[in-house]
């Protein structure tokens, strides 16, 4: 764990902090692209989601993104269309390309910037009340 607090310093003191950040928020949005061209998950060649996977990762690593989870009291996201209808609902509220969701059940992972944490878990409180 120091190496890892050492290496941070390093990084955030020669300013290769913000260069790395840089590069791979931009590699992202190029990787969020492809996989928009192709279109659905069935489409989707493996090395498009790997791709912008390993960007997200990197990013993680560097602090510029956090991963968080989330319970639903009282929705269930398990078949086809209410997934969908929930992605469709997260890609309307949060048009930037830097978080991923992943929802089985009651289940909801989060990967986002720190800062939408709170915006994150306000749209999940809001999906979750019961109609």
């Amino acid at each position: 764990m120091r190496m890892k607090k050492l290496i941070a310093i390093l990084l955030r003191a020669t300013g290769l902090h913000t260069m790395l950040v840089s590069y791979h928020r931009w590699r992202l949005r190029i990787a969020s692209e492809l996989m928009r061209q192709f279109g659905s998950d069935t489409q989707m060649p493996v090395w498009c989601s790997a791709r912008a996977t390993r960007h997200r990762r990197a990013l993680q690593r560097l602090g510029f993104l956090v991963e968080r989870e989330f319970a639903l009291a009282h929705r269930v996201i398990s078949e086809r269309e209410p997934y969908r209808a929930f992605c469709d609902s997260i890609r309307a509220r949060f048009p930037d390309d830097y978080w991923s969701c992943a929802a089985t059940g009651k289940r909801v992972i989060v990967t986002a910037p720190p800062a939408q944490m709170s915006e994150w878990q306000r749209f999940l409180c809001e999906y979750d009340k019961v109609a």
